[in-house]
């Protein structure tokens, strides 16, 4: 109930963009007007539609079940029960009558007896050994109680309490990582709109250098096969900006996937989304990622979850003790003439099963310890990743900077061959050396600018920051 509360409370969250790609979503139409939609409203409705995020949530259902059942397992076990019986069993038909209070002398077989018969105890009572068939209704209402089982149902408990903060915890690391691969997807789009950028710069220089040489060739300054070369680099200028086109719809088709968005509506995304990191150094992100990593932090309940499973295994070791009380009515008509009550304690030892139970524990055990080494496996990994992302940072930022001045110096030297081109001193050929040059320093500058703002995201998601709130 509490997880399905927290997700009506999250759905009113959702910003009226986000709920307005939804209903797109579910109409399945495209809009004449696309939807304008910002970092946020798409975070939120990738955290309100996508699948993942439904998977999450049953989970922490499952284990909230799952702790319910366990507490409802102290609580008194209340049956009712109406049974109908017809026999002439005798054993069931004498039974039945005594239940009844209706057992009779005549039923004994005294109708056989003859004290002048000198083989009397010889005698089979034909009423007793033969009676009619008889019937009985049995109503009975029985109530039994859990006392103590070796401690079976605290274990469950607690194991089911482990499981629920595994389950939280999991879906805090869905949601971050959701917003994780949302950003990424979101970024790739402004990336590829940075390369079509490029692409426009790099096809509108080609066609102008075509332009130029035309005039150079009626002027007679250049030959014709230079404005051969000017054409064959414009066609390949215009299929690279063909291509960025592309590589941008597959940057949307992406983010809509991740927002559960119908294929065909149609969007348009806000600003760049930046994002900043504290103060930091390796040690200490690397320490922030092992008390805050969320899947870390999953990986440790469930350990204990483990744990907890050993001492449920274990308890059947030792006693138990039950009490019950029932109460029955016997009769031959259905109704309630005959009634009767019974009341008792049952202590109960399982004094050996040739092993289940010390296999069960021995598997409960093993278990245990293989989640004990997923959690040191993930938490060496998450180190590592740490690492790699803060030195991939570093040296993203880096080449940033370096690659700011390489276009710089390329756009001059650009420059320069032009002049000198148009002076009829250099030939297409070097003009087109040297555009490739700049085409090439512009693209490496907006990868490592993607690079860097990736690898940030990168470090928050390993340490636990990834989420809307915290951005």
């Amino acid at each position: 109930m509490k997880s399905v509360n927290g997700l009506h409370r999250f759905m009113r969250r959702l910003s009226p963009v986000a709920m307005a790609v939804g209903l797109i979503s579910a109409q399945g139409m495209a809009s004449a007007n696309p939807v304008t939609l910002d970092f946020e409203a798409c975070v939120e409705t990738a955290l309100g539609k996508n699948p993942e995020m439904t998977v999450s949530q049953q989970r922490i259902v499952q284990a909230e079940s799952a702790l319910a059942e366990a507490e409802a397992s102290r609580m008194p076990q209340i049956t009712a029960s109406l049974t109908g019986t017809r026999s002439n069993d005798a054993m069931n038909v004498f039974g039945m009558k005594l239940g009844q209070r209706q057992a009779t002398f005549a039923d004994f077989g005294f109708a056989d007896f003859d004290s002048t018969n000198p083989n009397l105890l010889s005698v089979e009572p034909d009423d007793l050994n033969h009676p009619g068939a008889h019937n009985n209704f049995n109503s009975r209402l029985e109530v039994k109680l859990p006392v103590w089982n070796g401690g079976k149902i605290g274990s469950y408990e607690d194991q089911a309490q482990a499981m629920i903060a595994a389950a939280r915890q999991g879906d805090e690391a869905t949601q971050q990582y959701l917003t994780f691969n949302v950003y990424k997807a979101y970024e790739g789009v402004h990336t590829a709109r940075a390369f079509i950028d490029v692409a426009k710069q790099a096809m509108e220089a080609a066609q102008a250098y075509v332009n130029t040489t035309e005039n150079l060739v009626e002027q007679g300054i250049v030959v014709r096969s230079e404005l051969l070369s000017a054409n064959v680099h414009l066609s390949e200028a215009q299929t690279h900006y063909e291509q960025a086109l592309m590589e941008e719809q597959i940057a949307l088709d992406n983010l809509k996937m991740l927002m559960a968005m119908d294929e065909n509506a149609q969007i348009e995304i806000g600003a760049r989304q930046d994002i900043t990191l504290p103060e930091h150094t390796p040690d200490s992100l690397s320490q922030q990622a092992m008390t805050a990593n969320p899947q870390l932090e999953a990986l440790r309940a469930q350990t204990e979850a483990k744990r907890a499973a050993i001492a449920a295994s274990e308890a059947d070791k030792y006693p138990s003790f039950n009490l019950m009380a029932r109460g029955d009515a016997n009769d031959e008509n259905l109704g309630f003439d005959s009634t009767s009550y019974t009341v008792a304690g049952v202590v109960s030892w399982k004094l050996t099963d040739f092993g289940v139970t010390s296999n069960r524990v021995s598997r409960a055990r093993a278990e245990a310890e293989e989640a004990k080494a997923a959690l040191q496996s993930k938490t060496n990994q998450t180190r590592l990743a740490v690492r790699k992302a803060w030195r991939m940072l570093k040296v993203a930022e880096k080449r940033v900077v370096s690659n700011e001045l390489a276009v710089a110096q390329a756009e001059e030297a650009q420059r320069l061959i032009m002049k000198r081109y148009k002076g009829g001193i250099a030939t297409m050929t070097e003009v087109l050396a040297n555009q490739a040059q700049l085409d090439k320093a512009r693209a490496d500058l907006v990868k490592s600018q993607y690079e860097k703002n990736i690898q940030k995201a990168k470090l928050r998601l390993e340490t636990g920051a990834m989420s809307l709130a915290q951005l």
